[in-house]
């Protein structure tokens, strides 16, 4: 077997022999390394969209609302939990709200408790995956689910009735897919997109560029990620249905470049209202309410 020699000190007398045995282990450990290491690249990319949220830290009552749990079952089997927010006097209308990713019903009870109060019943869901709700989160099967919600709250409707439709982050971007596509567009009153993103691959490159670990990665690695549900894609699709996008210049997680787009593309009839808030709570001020009320009566419907 032949030897390969190196030179590693400081005199040229200083060599150490390597057999090509050796230098073949040494080969295939740094090729097993870096497999490993592309691994959890791309787990860490497909595990980006879907961080779901199990405990429930509180229910409604727990901030003097009332509510009714709720469960319907996926055409594929799984089980899916929601909650009914009652207002003690439903005198504006009903809302359908999906939550964003590392959500679920509980955690986005500051976003929604005082709606009840304003005269909205709202119905809220997990997906699957999240919270109370069976399977595991992927993007067709959450896309599928946001449409059996919707079916779900429309059949509980008078037919003279519409639903509005609220996406927060993640669900801000596929409520745009899903109600662009929906089968019961007639039924939606409007659609607000709060601090949504309007690209997978972009967000993708936005989240792993703040990283040192994946910053170096972060183009190949976000075409990784399924963007078949681009938002940019169907947001065009969504008139005659009133469209509102609302963003904060505060947002952590999502840049302003993502609503001004999707407001750029959306159709007419549209508006855009600027929010103060982190991305995560974002009616916790009375003011953010304020701006979502104000542009429910500025919508045309």
């Amino acid at each position: 077997m032949g030897a390969i020699f190196m030179r590693i000190g400081r005199n040229e007398s200083e060599f150490m022999i390597f057999s090509a045995s050796k230098l073949n282990i040494i080969s295939q450990m740094m090729y097993r390394f870096l497999t490993l290491l592309l691994i959890f690249f791309l787990s860490a990319c497909t595990n980006f969209l879907f961080v779901p949220i199990k405990p429930h830290p509180v229910t409604p009552d727990a901030v003097n609302v009332l509510y009714e749990e709720l469960t319907i079952d996926s055409s594929d089997g799984q089980q899916l939990h929601g909650w009914k927010l009652l207002a003690a006097e439903k005198t504006a209308g009903t809302i359908l709200f999906f939550h964003g990713n590392g959500d679920n019903v509980s955690t986005q009870l500051p976003n929604t408790f005082w709606l009840p109060e304003q005269g909205y019943d709202v119905y809220i869901f997990d997906y699957r995956g999240y919270g109370q709700s069976d399977g595991v989160a992927t993007l067709d099967g959450t896309i599928s689910d946001m449409e059996l919600m919707i079916a779900y709250v429309v059949h509980q409707l008078p037919e003279d009735e519409k639903v509005i439709v609220i996406g927060h982050s993640l669900g801000g971007s596929m409520a745009i897919y899903t109600v662009a596509h929906s089968a019961y567009r007639n039924r939606i009153k409007s659609l607000v997109t709060i601090e949504a993103f309007s690209d997978y691959h972009d967000i993708t490159q936005d989240v792993l560029s703040r990283s040192w670990l994946f910053w170096l990665f972060q183009w190949p690695l976000s075409f990784t990620i399924d963007n078949s549900y681009r938002p940019l894609d169907s947001i065009s699709l969504i008139s005659p249905i009133p469209i509102l996008i609302l963003h904060s210049e505060s947002d952590e997680m999502i840049d302003m470049y993502h609503a001004d787009r999707l407001f750029e593309t959306a159709k007419q009839p549209k508006s855009f209202a600027l929010i103060d808030s982190n991305h995560s709570n974002v009616f916790f001020t009375k003011a953010n309410r304020r701006v979502l009320l104000d542009s429910f009566s500025k919508l045309h419907y």
